[in-house]
């Protein structure tokens, strides 16, 4: 192993060291709070299964070796920054906040949408399997269960539950938490992106054809191997 490989290992089992004690933190606080009213059930449900799930995939994932990690510091504090945004915020949440924001029919209709991500997550959570990372890393490309129909559906359940989060819970904190975190995911997905078209031929195929949410409309595969192609199609 070379000394790049040995820093790139070593920096991988200490981000998602840290974010698995976090996250085993965070689900503790969780279970405190998910009593306290059925706004506080329905947001925490998500972030104890997540978390759990979580918690599983990224130590199943350090056992792989990745073919590329991007191993910016920059990357390192957006990963981290994805997988804290909602977390930190279960610090402040105590009570529902009846500000400004806070009409009846708004919070209840966040509750009805914080319901529609949750089998899209775990769905996604269990195609992504061992791929699932802290810092952008190109492991495979996933291209099936929900990710025939987007290229990061686990990103747009996160920005679901951000938006319902903001509705159940209106207040500076959760508005700043669900900010950041969007900020932070549409900045990860685009390194993700990245990494992943340098490593992967196949992958361009399916970037070209795959939206964020939704497939998109192209006339022609240019430059990618028949090869490829089938590659992508049979996983």
């Amino acid at each position: 192993m070379t000394a790049r490989e040995k820093y790139e290992q070593n920096l991988r089992y200490f981000v998602s060291g840290a974010v698995t004690l976090f996250l085993v933190c965070t689900i503790f606080l969780t279970l405190t709070k998910v009593s306290a009213s059925l706004f506080h059930l329905l947001w925490g449900l998500p972030v104890i299964a997540v978390g759990l799930l979580d918690v599983y995939f990224l130590t199943r994932s350090l056992l792989q070796q990745p073919k590329k990690i991007d191993v910016r510091w920059s990357s390192v504090l957006i990963g981290l920054g994805t997988t804290f945004g909602f977390s930190v915020a279960v610090m402040f949440l105590s009570s529902p906040n009846d500000g400004v924001f806070g009409f009846p029919m708004i919070r209840q209709f966040g509750m009805l949408l914080s319901l529609v991500p949750y089998p899209f997550a775990i769905w996604s959570l269990f195609c992504l399997g061992d791929c699932l990372t802290v810092v952008p890393e190109a492991h495979s490309v996933v291209a099936h269960g929900p990710y025939k129909f987007s290229r990061h559906p686990l990103y747009v359940c996160y920005m679901g539950w951000a938006a319902a989060n903001v509705l159940m819970f209106p207040g500076w904190a959760m508005f700043l938490a669900a900010v950041s975190q969007n900020v932070c995911l549409h900045i990860r997905l685009r390194r993700e992106e990245k990494l992943l078209l340098e490593t992967f031929p196949e992958y361009r195929y399916y970037f070209e054809r795959t939206g964020l949410l939704g497939k998109k409309k192209v006339k022609s595969a240019q430059g990618l191997s028949n090869e490829a192609a089938v590659s992508l199609a049979q996983r």
